[in-house]
């Protein structure tokens, strides 16, 4: 008899155990329940059959929503929404998808830790087309995504072995390394890195970036807080003194997010620390605030709108069943220092 996990929550049966037990994939599942004239007779007696045997209860509500819309839904899945350059990168996939008639439903998949079964058979229970997996390190939810790889599938962050024909490297190290070298550039030496909690991809990308141009340029890189707290103004403004107290000689300060770096000018306003001349401050993400901060902040902007567009060209491809269209070709895509006064 086969093992039948229960959604953890209800302790009902999931559209992807009826799946399992039927042999099939779960979206042919959600198919043959709501619009079983797309199925044949032999696939839909066989999936019938899982859902008496099992006692499948659908999703009504879910269902009822789906129903209700005649909209082609992408699901974009990501651990959880950071900074100003995810924004971006999001809201013109939104826009260009939009255009073509997709609905696009963008899901923070850190609300169902241990839930994945659950998030997965909602989104499959919607008239869903295609899933974009943004940043995401849950590997029970990366595993059932491929297992049941039944729509179109676009892997943005880190490699994924199987989806490899899918697939969209960012690269924020390379960003961190031109800001670094920037500073370096500029004449400082004694320079530290603020780092406080984001997505770990993108905190790791950003601080080998960081390593790698001080080691470079043959500087020390042991001047590192990383706070286990949000990458906000209030964290900035907290940190910064024990920066200076670790580190008093400190000339210029990177943080790995410009919401970290206003909090920093802020604390330095109070302090009376003159911005740059006693210390300079840079950040990353290009804001909008970054340009009306006082001093306004130096910053690195990504290319996250051209990205954007890139995803949903290959996503529309895909979707189109373009496969031999030629990936876009990210490398051209580099980040722009926006030098301002507080460096």
């Amino acid at each position: 008899m086969q093992d039948i996990k229960k959604r953890r929550s209800t302790g009902q049966i999931t559209l992807f155990d009826v799946a399992k037990h039927a042999g099939v994939g779960a979206m042919t599942v959600s198919r043959a329940l709501r619009t079983p004239e797309r199925v044949s007779d032999k696939l839909r007696q066989k999936i019938q059959l899982s859902v008496q045997t099992l006692g499948y209860k659908p999703n009504v509500a879910a269902s009822l929503l789906a129903s209700a819309s005649d909209n082609q839904v992408i699901a974009v899945v990501t651990d959880q929404i950071y900074d100003n350059s995810t924004h971006i990168l999001l809201n013109t996939l939104q826009i260009q998808l939009a255009k073509q008639g997709y609905t696009t439903l963008i899901i923070e998949a850190c609300h169902y830790y241990h839930r994945e079964s659950q998030l997965l058979e909602t989104l499959y229970n919607h008239n869903l087309k295609a899933i974009v997996l943004f940043y995401i390190n849950n590997d029970a939810l990366i595993n059932q995504v491929i297992d049941n790889k039944a729509v179109p599938i676009v892997n943005i962050g880190q490699q994924i072995d199987e989806l490899d024909n899918a697939h969209i490297g960012l690269d924020d190290s390379l960003a961190m390394y031109v800001l670094t070298e920037h500073v370096i550039k500029k004449g400082y030496r004694h320079i530290g890195l603020l780092c406080a909690n984001q997505q770990y991809q993108l905190f790791q990308q950003r601080l080998h970036g960081w390593h790698k141009a001080m080691l470079a340029y043959h500087l020390p890189t042991h001047r590192i807080i990383n706070a286990a707290k949000p990458a906000n103004f209030t964290t900035g403004s907290e940190l910064l003194p024990d920066m200076l107290l670790n580190w008093p000689e400190l000339d210029a300060l990177i943080c790995t997010t410009d919401e970290l770096a206003c909090g920093v000018l802020y604390e330095c306003q109070r302090r009376h620390i003159r911005v740059p001349y006693q210390l300079a401050i840079s950040g990353f993400g290009n804001n909008e605030f970054s340009q009306v901060s006082f001093p306004t902040l130096t910053t690195v902007a990504l290319p996250s709108k051209q990205i954007g567009q890139y995803t949903a060209a290959m996503l529309l491809n895909r979707l189109n069943k373009q496969l031999e269209c030629a990936k876009p070709d990210l490398s051209t895509l580099v980040p722009v220092i926006q030098s301002r006064a507080s460096l």
